[in-house]
């Protein structure tokens, strides 16, 4: 399961990557002001890294699957 989420990972586009790597560190206000993006974009991307299985959505937060 370890590698297929690592292959997942490096196959993301590198705005992906960044607020995939911050996820689960920091609050959604601290990745504003680390990445640059708007919070709907940190939002469209997490919906996508959900989808693809790579996040896990538990309440208002999302985490890391591993």
């Amino acid at each position: 399961v370890k590698q297929k989420i690592s292959e997942r990972v490096n196959k993301l586009i590198s705005d992906e990557k960044k607020v995939y790597e911050l996820t689960g560190q920091n609050r959604q206000v601290e990745m504003i002001k680390k990445t640059g993006f708007s919070a709907g974009k940190i939002s469209k991307i997490w919906q996508k890294l959900e989808s693809e299985g790579l996040l896990i959505k538990e309440g208002k937060f999302y985490r890391k699957v591993i």
